[in-house]
C-alpha cells in the first residue's frame, strides 16, 4: 500500500493522508486518522470524487494523465494542497531541480572529458563548453530559485535550442537522432515550463498577503 501525508495549510500539520493499493484500488482519504472517503479504483478517480471536510471546507481529489505522468491533483476549496503536484511551491523547486540537475549533469560530463581525454567525448559533443554550459545552468538555477521567470524562461530556450541543433547536427552528419533522446528532453522540458505560471502564482500570493 502507497502513503502520502499532507498539511491542510501552508506550514500546518500533516493531518490528511491520502492511501491506496496497486493500480490506484482502495483509495482513501483521511483527516486526523478519521475515514472522510474513499474511491474504489482508477475510474472513479479520474472522474474526481469531492469529500465535505468537518471544518465545512471541500476537499476535491482527481487523477490526472499528463505527458509526464500520472498526477494526482488534491485541491481545498479549488486551491491546491501545500507539497502536492499542484502546489505552485511544488513546481518551482521541480523547476529548479530540473535546470540544477541539466547543471551538475553538463559540469561533470565536461568535466570527465577533460580528465580523461578520448574520442568518444567529441562523437556525443562532449567537452570545455559543457563545462561553461553547467556553470551557465547554475547560475540561472539560482536566479530561478529567487523566483525570477526571465532566468526561467532563458533556461527554457537555451536547453531547447541546444537540444535542436544537437539534432540537427546529428542529421547532417546522417546519424539518426534517439527517440529516448528527445522524450528526456522533452521530460526535463515540461516541469521547467510548468515553473513559469508557479512563479507567477507565488508572486501574486506575495502581493495579496501585503
Amino acid at each position: 500500500m502507497q502513503k502520502m501525508t499532507y498539511a491542510l495549510e501552508a506550514g500546518g500539520p500533516k493531518r490528511l493522508e491520502v492511501s491506496w493499493n496497486a493500480m490506484w484500488k482502495d483509495f482513501t482519504v483521511k483527516v486526523d486518522d478519521r475515514v472522510v472517503g474513499r474511491a474504489s479504483g482508477p475510474k472513479e478517480l479520474r472522474e474526481g470524487k469531492q469529500f465535505r471536510l468537518k471544518d465545512g471546507s471541500t476537499l476535491n481529489i482527481r487523477l490526472r494523465n499528463k505527458l509526464s505522468g500520472v498526477e494526482l491533483e488534491i485541491l481545498r476549496d479549488g486551491q491546491p494542497l501545500p507539497g502536492t503536484s499542484a502546489d505552485p511551491t511544488t513546481r518551482l523547486k521541480n523547476a529548479y531541480g530540473i535546470v540544477f540537475f541539466i547543471s551538475v549533469l553538463n559540469t561533470v560530463l565536461g568535466m570527465a572529458s577533460v580528465l580523461f581525454p578520448a574520442s568518444f567525448w567529441q562523437t556525443v559533443g562532449i567537452g570545455v563548453p559543457s563545462i561553461v554550459f553547467g556553470l551557465v545552468f547554475l547560475i540561472l538555477g539560482l536566479l530561478v530559485k529567487r523566483k525570477s521567470q526571465v532566468a526561467l524562461w532563458i533556461a527554457i530556450a537555451v536547453f531547447a535550442l541546444d537540444g535542436i541543433l544537437g539534432f540537427v547536427f546529428m542529421m547532417m552528419e546522417g546519424v539518426t537522432p534517439s527517440a529516448g533522446g528527445i522524450l528526456a528532453r522533452i521530460l526535463l522540458i515540461i516541469p521547467m515550463i510548468q515553473g513559469i505560471p508557479a512563479i507567477r502564482a507565488l508572486k501574486l500570493h506575495v502581493k495579496t498577503i501585503r
